[in-house]
């Protein structure tokens, strides 16, 4: 499961009204995501994942802007979705394991 694709351009949870499992999960997956890209990553996997989230810019874009090769820059994001969608998993196991303790 790509967590990382999902949080950036999944749906959009946060105007709906209700308690609903996704929901809870999403929230709590973009929570700890910041932790995980602080504590985690190198400097240049954090630089290039924030460039294609967060900046919506192309691997071409971000190679450009930072003077490396496209294909340094799709190294760069690849390793650090690994990494960050690895911690996620563990994240999204346990708010699922809680939820449904709590029958949610």
């Amino acid at each position: 499961m790509d967590f990382i694709d999902e949080i950036y351009n999944g749906y959009s949870y946060e105007n709906t009204d209700g308690y609903d499992r996704e929901k809870a999960r999403r929230r709590a997956l973009k929570k700890v995501l910041p932790y995980i890209i602080k504590n985690e990553l190198t400097e240049r996997q954090r630089i290039c994942l924030q460039y294609k989230y967060a900046g919506k810019m192309s691997q071409g874009e971000i190679a450009e802007l930072l003077h490396l090769s496209q294909p340094t820059v799709s190294r760069h994001i690849n390793t650090a979705k690994d990494i960050v969608n690895g911690e996620l998993k563990y994240c999204y196991f346990a708010v699922s394991s809680a939820l449904d303790s709590y029958g949610g």
